[in-house]
């Protein structure tokens, strides 16, 4: 609707300049006349007065000949030769057209056909000169500012999903946890406290310190580590999680909460493969300035439904859709499967 408003917007512009260039002409024509004729204001009567208008009337059709036919069936699409041709018979109508209707007001003071059709030809060409020039100088501009009007809504409509998507990962990440919590007190589990306080940690960054469009990677890592750790001690020693930072570029900006919902995937897989020897293997390569790669392994159950063949959550879904706002044409992101893992691999390219 937005863009459809500007559209119709320059419409309106268009048509006033039109109007005010043919304003404009008019009085530009009529002091040339009588210049050039040795006329003078009082000297004008109604023969002339419509005289004139017939004139800029004929060189109005053959401006929008030009405007609206030659310039954009011919000249645009590079038919140089037609368009030529078409200019020449269009400037030769109005020379004609013009001679003959201007005899009717003038009688036998006309000038001759050569003298007069000279003093025209230079006449048109002037106006079909101008009109063009302005024209694509308009056209250009116009270009400019529809574009740069589009850019700018899309901008926004982009910034409004990711902030839609973004509010997305507090719930579904808080859900997860307090799950978790829900069942150790079920249990009346003796790790309750330290969940409790190692969740208001992760509350803490989530509402507080995740507010900007990008963050130095180093308070995910922490984040990461934290959830690591809050998620090790709900489920106990029999899970077994390695996390390997490489590489000491931690100043590197990238979008906060863009690697969590594939970690707590892992550990949702993972919870209860206690006869498996479940294990989950995490690594952030921050070892390049020009890129972040991030890798993670698991474990899986074979009841567990085909990771790429159905959805595979919200927190997933949330976060290939961001990847694809904030990382347009510059991330890498696999996901594989196998009988007993699965594994995520995603690449970010800063520059």
């Amino acid at each position: 609707m937005k863009i459809q408003k500007i559209l119709n917007k320059i419409k309106y512009q268009i048509v006033l300049q039109h109007i005010l260039f043919w304003l404009f002409s008019i009085v530009l024509f009529t002091i040339v006349l009588f210049y050039t004729r040795d006329f003078s204001f009082r000297d004008i009567d109604l023969k002339t007065a419509i005289n004139i208008m017939v004139t800029i009337l004929l060189l109005a059709i053959s401006v929008y000949i030009n405007l609206l036919w030659l310039l954009p069936v011919f000249f645009r699409r590079k038919k140089f030769f037609l368009f030529l041709v078409s200019q020449t018979l269009n400037i030769l109508l109005f020379i004609v057209l013009n001679y003959y209707i201007s005899i009717l007001f003038e009688g036998n003071g006309h000038p001759n056909f050569i003298t007069e059709a000279i003093a025209e030809f230079i006449l048109v060409l002037i106006f079909l000169v101008m009109s063009s020039l302005l024209k694509f100088v308009r056209d250009s501009l116009t270009l400019q500012d529809v574009e740069l009007k589009i850019k700018e809504i899309e901008q926004q409509q982009m910034e409004a999903e990711l902030r839609a998507l973004k509010s997305q990962v507090n719930p579904h990440f808080f859900f997860n946890t307090l799950n978790s919590l829900y069942s150790l007190t079920i249990d009346k589990s003796d790790k309750a406290p330290e969940l409790i306080l190692k969740l208001s940690e992760l509350m803490r960054y989530v509402i507080y310190e995740a507010k900007d469009d990008f963050e130095p990677i180093d308070k995910q890592l922490q984040f990461i580590k934290n959830y690591v750790y809050l998620e090790s001690l709900r489920i106990g020693d029999y899970l077994k999680v390695d996390l390997m930072v490489e590489g000491s570029n931690t100043s590197l900006k990238v979008a906060p909460l863009l690697f969590i919902s594939f970690v707590e995937n892992a550990f949702k897989h993972c919870s209860k493969q206690k006869e498996l020897n479940p294990f989950i293997s995490i690594v952030f390569d921050i070892g390049r300035t020009d890129r972040i790669h991030f890798y993670i392994e698991n474990t899986k159950e074979s009841e567990i439904p085909d990771l790429k063949s159905q959805a595979i959550g919200i927190g997933l879904q949330n976060v290939s859709k961001r990847l694809n706002l904030l990382y347009p044409d510059k991330h890498k992101l696999e996901i594989r499967e196998t009988a007993q893992k699965y594994s995520i691999d995603l690449t970010l390219f800063l520059q």
